[in-house]
Parts: structure tokens; C-alpha cells; sequence
């Protein structure tokens, strides 16, 4: 028996102009970071919403919130965050309405996760990502709607509305 060999016509070595044009920026859109996600996988394109003639200067974050190095002895606005079994973590209270001046301070008191406070808009100073026993202290400058949320549980959502 005579076995017959069917020669298969070779596909070229060359993909189209096109396709390696292609795979080229794809490639360099990977290295370059390019896309919704900056270091670390956090995202880079968002805002901070602001009633209608409320304006908050994104493009210098100190005017908008200033992190303070320790809270007041007695806070008046506080923002514990628990452990939560259906969301990992929960920001109790998880919205909050202030008004302008006001400090904030975030108490962490899971102790079986680590969390932190990364603001929805990029220009703002995020907190460290920490476990229980450490505490961050904000004072917010400018009127608007703050939302936050930890970037390692996305169930882990919060709101700060600053009035003036």
C-alpha cells in the first residue's frame, strides 16, 4: 500500500501590512500603560461631580481636600470601616454630608481584610492601604460630592457631599 502525501501550500511568513500594524500598536498601547487602568490596576479617568455652579479646581487637589497628618482629638464627622461577609468591607456611614471645613477621619477596624480610601477623581490624595488600627483624616475644602471606594473590594463604596 502506497501511502500518498498531500502537500499543504505553506502559508508565507509574512502577515499582511495591516496586521502587523496592528500588532504593533496593540503592543505599545500594553507597554505604554495606555488604557482605563493606571498603576496597580487603579483608574485614572474620573471626576468629582459638583452641583450646577459649584465648581471644584481639579487640577490642584489641594484646594479640594487636604489630608491631614492626624485628626482632631474629637472628630465630628467619622467613618469606620468594618468587615462586612457579603462585601469583604463597608464604609458605615456610607454616605455623609458635611459642610465645607469639615474634617473627616476613616477608622480601620477590620481586622481580617485590608482596605483604603481612593477617590473617583484622579487629582485627589488617596489613603494607604491599611489594616485595623490606622486611621486617615480629610478636610474638605470645596463644595461637591466626593465618592470613594476601596479599590480591593468593589462592593466597598462611599460618599462624602460637601455643601457650602
Amino acid at each position: 500500500m502506497r501511502v500518498r502525501h498531500r502537500q499543504i501550500p505553506s502559508v508565507g511568513h509574512h502577515a499582511p501590512r495591516w496586521a502587523t500594524g496592528l500588532l504593533v500598536l496593540f503592543a505599545a498601547a500594553l507597554l505604554s500603560g495606555c488604557g482605563a487602568f493606571g498603576d496597580l490596576g487603579q483608574p485614572t479617568s474620573a471626576h468629582i461631580l459638583t452641583a450646577p455652579g459649584q465648581n471644584v479646581q481639579q487640577a490642584n487637589s489641594k484646594l479640594a481636600i487636604q489630608v491631614l497628618p492626624k485628626a482632631p482629638a474629637n472628630p465630628a464627622y467619622t467613618v469606620i470601616i468594618y468587615h462586612n461577609v457579603n462585601t469583604v468591607g463597608e464604609f458605615v456611614p456610607e454616605n455623609l454630608t458635611v459642610p465645607v471645613g469639615s474634617v473627616v477621619e476613616w477608622v480601620w477596624t477590620d481586622e481580617f481584610d485590608q482596605h483604603n480610601v481612593w477617590w473617583v477623581d484622579q487629582e485627589l490624595v488617596n489613603s494607604p492601604t491599611k489594616g485595623a488600627g490606622f486611621k486617615w483624616a480629610v478636610k474638605f475644602l470645596a463644595p461637591g460630592t466626593y465618592d470613594y471606594y476601596c479599590t480591593l473590594h468593589p462592593g466597598m463604596l462611599g460618599r462624602v457631599v460637601v455643601t457650602s
